[in-house]
């Protein structure tokens, strides 16, 4: 029995090690910087390339505040439009949840993905009348293994089935 519960205690140990070791996308220290990117042939710039920024504001625990500013031009002088956005990154989970008002209601975008599975999906509801297609689909993004390209997957989704002038302050 005891060479049972060693055997046992030692594959545990090992196993605990090798998902330790794993590599995950999400890194800590990546997580408390700047990042932009673009979306080519973007919906909601006329074919043209949107570009974002996530400006990163400050950590409070597994609470990462940024804010979420699209551009319409190259050079990423003014914004077209800013959203509080807050990024929590846990042990097995990463998740981004973009804050968007509209009408004195505001609803949530969340990206949620599963470090160890290394797939992402998307979550959510635009207000009423805010929608590009007629039936929205969130494709899950599976073989996560870059964290640019995860957010970048991300917004393309966002730009192909939300209208986002819908949110511009008037």
């Amino acid at each position: 029995m005891k060479n049972i519960l060693k055997t046992f205690l030692v594959v545990a140990f090992l196993a605990i090690a090798a998902q330790a070791t794993h590599a995950q996308v999400v890194m800590k220290e990546y997580l408390s910087t700047s990042h932009e990117g673009k979306i080519d042939n973007s919906v909601n710039n006329g074919g043209k390339p949107l570009y974002y920024k996530l400006e990163y504001k400050d950590t409070q625990g597994a609470r990462i505040n940024y804010t979420l500013h699209f551009y319409k031009d190259a050079g990423m002088s003014t914004p077209w439009m800013s959203f509080p956005m807050l990024m929590r990154n846990l042990q097995l989970t990463y998740y981004i949840d973009v804050s968007m008002p509209k009408d004195n209601m505001t609803k949530v975008f969340a990206m949620i993905y599963k470090k160890e599975l290394r797939w992402a999906r998307v979550k959510y509801s635009p207000h009423e009348g805010c929608s590009n297609v007629k039936e929205i689909v969130w494709e899950r993004i599976n073989l996560v293994d870059n964290f640019d390209k995860l957010i970048n997957d991300t917004f393309k989704q966002l730009d192909k089935n939300v209208n986002l002038s819908c949110y511009e302050k008037k």
